[in-house]
C-alpha cells in the first residue's frame, strides 16, 4: 500500500463550493481532505488530498486524479505524489 498526495487546483472555482464536484470524484478513488493523525483526524490545507492506496502504480493514481479534476468542467493542474511518510503543522479538525 502507498500513500499519495495530491494538490488539485480548479481555475475560477469558488471555495468550497466549486470544489464539492472534485471532493465526490475524489471520494470514489478513496482521497479525502483529511488526514489521521497522533491527535485524530486533521484537515488538509485547501485543495489538498491524500489516499492510502491499494495501486502501487503513481501514473494510474495522477491519471485517476486528473479524470476527476477534469470532470468539474474547470481547467486545473494536478500534482501527485507518492510518500512512505508525512509531518506537518495542521489544526482543523475534520
Amino acid at each position: 500500500m502507498s500513500d499519495y498526495f495530491a494538490r488539485v487546483e480548479l481555475h475560477d472555482a469558488a471555495w468550497p463550493n466549486g470544489y464539492q464536484k472534485l471532493h465526490e470524484a475524489l471520494a470514489v478513488h478513496n482521497f479525502t481532505n483529511c488526514i489521521s493523525s497522533a491527535r485524530g483526524d486533521l484537515r488538509l490545507p485547501t485543495a489538498f488530498y491524500h489516499s492510502t492506496g491499494r495501486v502501487d502504480d503513481i501514473e494510474l493514481v495522477a491519471k485517476a486524479v486528473k479524470a476527476c479534476a477534469d470532470s468539474t468542467g474547470y481547467k486545473n493542474e494536478v500534482i501527485v505524489t507518492r510518500d512512505s511518510g508525512w509531518y506537518g503543522y495542521l489544526s482543523s479538525k475534520c
